[in-house]
């Protein structure tokens, strides 16, 4: 297991570290067979003691975060959500062979209305730092992109730029590319059900080789959009 930990608005603690780490891989020695890529995140809000563990597997990313008034309670039940987690996955996946195929690239971005909130009207700039919390959990879920596709949003995307509408103008004011894992539908909804708190997941269907998304609907139930 690879694991990387790190501290905000704390100091360094090579108890929490090691703690965090030892028993995140006694959990991923039970359920998991091959390599894990794991973050660890510890932060200090107030008197908020907050653990966010992000694992990647293959193609499975797994998260939990819990916070509580001391640390070492926040990473015992965001572990407790990590094998509940696993331990959910390891079942349904029993007599399952993961998919094989060739991933997808996509482009997602940030629209601005008309007369967005931020910004003085007529204005051709804008501020990077309040949209890049949008992005944050996109950047954990979806890989980066590799040099041929960085050069391509740098030529494309990554600038403020206007694009005509029927009612007017609108500000393409972020754009990035990300890779669409592929997967079977059975796999994607499986992946949305782990990722507890993303409403929508983007993948390559294995079967049609086209850009898939599942996503939550308001009745519980997930709904499959097929490009």
């Amino acid at each position: 297991m690879n694991a990387n930990v790190s501290f905000r608005n704390m100091d360094s603690s090579t108890s929490l570290r090691n703690y965090a780490t030892e028993k995140l891989e006694r959990i991923c020695d039970k359920y998991v067979q091959g390599k894990v890529d794991a973050s660890v995140v510890m932060t200090v809000e107030k008197f908020r003691h907050i653990a966010n563990f992000t694992l990647q597997i293959k193609n499975l990313t797994v998260k939990g975060e819990q916070r509580s008034e001391d640390m070492y309670s926040s990473i015992d039940m965001a572990l407790d959500k990590i094998e509940k987690q696993l331990r959910r996955h390891k079942d349904r996946l029993r007599d399952h062979k993961p998919t094989n195929g060739q991933a997808k690239m996509f482009k997602m971005g940030v629209l601005a209305p008309l007369t967005p909130s931020g910004f003085d009207d007529g204005a051709d700039e804008y501020d990077d730092s309040m949209y890049d919390s949008e992005f944050e959990e996109d950047y954990e879920l979806y890989p980066d992109p590799q040099e041929e596709e960085q050069a391509e949003v740098a030529k494309n995307g990554q600038s403020t730029k206007v694009v005509e509408t029927a009612a007017g103008h609108t500000k393409v004011l972020r754009q990035e590319m990300y890779e669409a894992k592929p997967m079977n539908v059975d796999e994607a909804v499986l992946q949305l059900e782990l990722l507890e708190d993303r409403p929508f997941l983007v993948f390559t269907n294995a079967d049609s080789d086209n850009i898939n998304v599942v996503y939550w609907r308001d009745d519980e139930n997930i709904g499959l959009i097929e490009t």
